[in-house]
């Protein structure tokens, strides 16, 4: 008989976190259409080329609205349950809290799999193919990967990348190179016109170059040089993304080549345990939103349900970001810093569950 009451436990949670998660992503879908209808025009920018742009957001969107239909799912299919008196049968029954909760949490179990899948495979892919789109579109072919170009450091050198092309060639690139022994010392300028990957390495073509000695300038131009950098193409592609739109595989790939050039690695450390830890987070979210059914909000409105599992929502959303970011201030591990909101949360939803009233 318990199979039979776990199955309907989860079929009702399931069911609900599908079409919150699915209700969330149409009503941001329809946001983002609107607001890209202004660039409709714009280069090769059209009506079509709108939707498709906001087609490829989807995949990221559903990542990032998951955890929150988790919440609201769970709200209101327990809710509904504690409505209609089923959670205090299940309870005479002989069912505790927990192993309701737990039938909950085996029915998102493989919907926490498959957006991880999505996360790490599709949907940093879909991004990169949106905003290529867009940026091509609207600039007739030329792909910006961001407004103000990229920066990164290469020992002591600084080195901008103004355009990446949609063929994976730079546009104009520039090299700043400073004394490794006199601080803030200048000791040359090279700017190139462009950059192609060839052969394992880049070949800049068209160089300025501009030493400053100690007693002149000089001036000079290269025709193509070879620049030995640990900078490859899929790296150009990821120094511009953000941490938390990069999967786990970029991650660790971007985590490494920030660290063989000597730079602190902190925040991206920091994202990849959260992603590892997020299928936990679901779940610990899935927990606190449980916690608030048993109890005062069996008889509760839907509206007042949905508005606790808002407010839950965001207070967890709260801990989870101010905690982490502090971790790194104070120079604790970033495994700790990843870890912390999670478990933090999780006591106080365990402490709600135990709660005889």
């Amino acid at each position: 008989m318990y199979k039979v009451v776990d199955k309907y436990i989860g079929r009702n949670v399931a069911n609900m976190v599908v079409y919150c998660t699915l209700g969330l992503v149409a009503l941001s879908s329809l946001i983002k259409f609107v607001d890209q209808l202004r660039n409709v025009g714009k280069g090769e920018f059209d009506f079509i080329a709108c939707m498709q742009y906001v087609g490829l957001t989807v995949p990221g969107q559903v990542v990032m609205f998951f955890p929150l239909g988790v919440l609201l799912g769970t709200v209101l299919a327990l809710g509904n349950l504690a409505s209609s008196s089923e959670l205090i049968v299940m309870q005479a029954l002989g069912k505790s809290r927990f192993s309701i909760v737990w039938s909950a949490c085996k029915a998102v179990i493989p919907l926490i799999v498959l957006i991880m899948l999505l996360g790490e495979y599709v949907a940093p892919e879909s991004e990169k193919k949106a905003d290529a789109l867009i940026s091509e579109a609207v600039s007739n072919g030329q792909v910006a990967v961001t407004t103000r170009g990229i920066w990164f450091r290469e020992g002591n050198s600084f080195i901008n990348i103004s355009l990446l092309m949609s063929d994976g060639d730079l546009q104009s690139v520039t090299r700043y190179t400073f004394s490794d022994t006199i601080p803030k010392k200048l000791l040359r300028t090279e700017i190139a016109e462009s950059g192609e990957w060839k052969d394992g390495t880049w070949i800049m073509k068209n160089i300025s170059v501009t030493d400053y000695g100690y007693e002149r300038i000089i001036r000079s131009q290269e025709a193509e040089k070879a620049w030995n950098i640990n900078l490859t193409p899929k790296n150009v592609e990821v120094v511009g993304v953000h941490a938390n739109e990069l999967s786990i595989s970029g991650l660790n790939e971007y985590i490494k080549y920030v660290t063989k050039n000597g730079q602190k690695a902190d925040r991206y450390v920091l994202e990849l345990y959260r992603k590892i830890i997020s299928p936990i987070t679901v779940l610990v979210v899935l927990l606190l939103a449980s916690s608030t059914i048993f109890g005062p909000l069996r008889s509760a409105s839907m509206g007042a349900r949905i508005l606790v599992g808002i407010l839950v929502g965001f207070g967890f959303y709260f801990v989870n970001e101010t905690l982490a970011p502090f971790t790194i201030f104070y120079g604790v591990y970033p495994i700790v810093g990843a870890v912390i909101p999670t478990l933090t949360v999780l006591a106080f939803a365990i402490l709600l569950l135990r709660r005889k009233n």
